[in-house]
């Protein structure tokens, strides 16, 4: 008997501490000062029984053992529903099932002993034990489910273009971009990765209103059709980050970068698109390793003179011989107790670099960088979780566009 209440105290206390002081959303730190409540309630249940099977000369000692088993029932029937429905199997599953088939025995000797008789008013005893634990359980789904999931983050975003001005020889246009993020919501979150590229595409009018096949091909491809305007493939101008990958921006805060792109007038281009894109995770539901910022790698040997290609990313990030560089760490949920209910997830972000080929929509020498995120199984990114599965992260990608013709930036850089 004392030996599974240790067992549970000795949980719920690596839990409770764990939770008390470094859970993410504060009902999650009120639920670890209950379970370091629950610990102690069974550690007093420990030497309450050292009576109840000696000379009982206190008269609750038995009524307190009562109350500690019922302590490790209420929090490891919590831990094995959330196992249970969570749909994941880890080591810990073993020891929520061993517990159960403790407290089953532990009731039953219980019952032999007839520990109901010594316990005043019996049924207010277990009336109160009924709705604590329902209090209990109430208290862990609105911390745990309710807040997180209810509480909207609002990151505003937006890109623009300045003032272009013309360059000294007057072979090109310096045209200045911005890039701006804030949080102006009550959610902390952390940045999993960022990106900002300018492209320029050069363009010709045509007066064909083109066809149905034109149009369609527009429209699944770009999301939009220009029927007068032919486009050509593209050509980077410039790209970079917004902020460094595991960046955290609390509520007021912002992110945001100025750069000034060159855009030869020579080349033929006859529009410059900015886009943006951030990909965050809710603050209040995980968070990225400490190990995050400082995961960089290359696909290239970074120390070679040439940059030798070394190792490919997986098929669905990039294809054979696309340069990229990746950060990567385990993301970590909003408390232990769903840590140690939960297999282990990993964050990634990858920034692309890709090799031009035949059929792609950017001239050759050059490169359409990219950035794609995901939540996998397994450190290096192979298996991808579902949306349902990632959901519960709060992971969110957000990306902005804006353009100008030439023309348009021309007529500015005069006035």
């Amino acid at each position: 008997m004392a030996l599974g209440l240790l067992v549970s105290a000795a949980v719920l206390l690596h839990v409770g501490m764990a939770d008390a002081f470094n859970a993410l959303a504060y009902g999650g730190r009120l639920m670890g000062v209950a379970l370091i409540a629950a610990a102690l309630v069974e550690l007093v249940a420990v030497l309450a029984l050292f009576d109840y099977w000696g000379k009982r000369t206190m008269p609750y000692s038995g009524a307190a053992v009562l109350v500690g088993v019922g302590a490790v029932t209420g929090t490891d029937l919590m831990f094995l529903v959330i196992q249970i429905e969570g749909g994941e199997n880890t080591p810990f599953l073993w020891l929520w099932i061993g517990l159960a088939l403790w407290i089953a025995w532990a009731l039953w000797v219980l019952t032999q002993q007839n520990v109901w008789r010594g316990i005043p008013h019996p049924r207010g005893f277990a009336l109160g034990a009924v709705v604590s634990a329902v209090i209990g359980a109430a208290s862990l789904a609105y911390s745990q489910m309710y807040i997180p999931y209810n509480t909207p983050v609002q990151v505003p975003f937006g890109v623009s273009f300045g003032t272009p001005t013309m360059s000294a020889d007057g072979t090109a246009l310096q045209v200045p971009a911005h890039i701006e993020f804030r949080n102006s919501g009550s959610v902390r979150i952390y940045v999993v990765g960022t990106m900002w590229k300018v492209n320029g595409y050069p363009t010709k009018f045509s007066e064909d209103d083109g066809n149905m096949s034109t149009w369609k091909n527009d429209m699944w491809s770009y999301g939009s059709t220009l029927p007068h305007v032919i486009y050509s493939p593209s050509r980077m101008l410039g790209t970079g980050d917004i902020t460094s990958p595991g960046s955290r921006l609390d509520p007021g805060d912002d992110f945001s970068v100025d750069a000034t792109v060159e855009v030869p007038l020579k080349s033929g281009m006859g529009r410059v698109e900015l886009s943006a894109g951030v990909s965050f995770i809710r603050a209040d539901r995980c968070k990225l390793g400490n190990s995050y910022s400082a995961s960089k790698e290359a696909s290239w040997d970074t120390e070679s003179e040439g940059g030798k290609h070394i190792w490919n990313a997986p098929g669905w990030v990039a294809a054979q011989g696309d340069e990229f560089y990746r950060f990567h760490s385990r993301i970590y949920r909003s408390s232990e107790v769903l840590n140690m209910t939960h297999r282990a997830d990993y964050a990634t972000a990858w920034w692309v670099l890709p090799k031009w080929k035949e059929g792609d929509f950017f001239t050759k020498g050059s490169t359409n960088p990219y950035l794609t995120v995901n939540i996998s199984r397994d450190p290096e990114g192979e298996e991808i979780l579902n949306d349902s599965e990632q959901e519960p992260y709060g992971m969110k990608t957000m990306w902005k566009l804006t353009d100008r013709t030439i023309a348009q930036l021309m007529e500015a850089a005069k006035r």
